[in-house]
């Protein structure tokens, strides 16, 4: 019985160890730093379509803020009463 926790203690200290002599993996990490340098690029093509469609929006709003004050109530003539 003794030996059994002995033995999953060493295995495991085998397996931490053999993991901490193998280094990194500058494959993952060079992958890593060039989507991380094309995420930038990305980030402005999206927030230039966001306010493009911010743009829209108000111009949308506005229209149907003009709509409304010129034609009495926004709900309409027979909901307004």
């Amino acid at each position: 019985m003794h030996s059994t926790p002995k033995t999953l203690v060493l295995i495991s200290l085998a397996v931490a160890t053999a993991q901490a002599f193998a280094g990194p993996d500058w494959d993952v990490i060079n992958r890593g730093r060039t989507a991380a340098a094309q995420h930038p690029a990305a980030t402005s093509s999206t927030s230039a379509s966001q306010a493009a469609m911010l743009a829209r929006c108000d111009a949308m709003m506005k229209q149907m803020d003009s709509q409304s004050t010129g034609g009495g109530s926004p709900m309409g003539p027979s909901e307004s009463k």
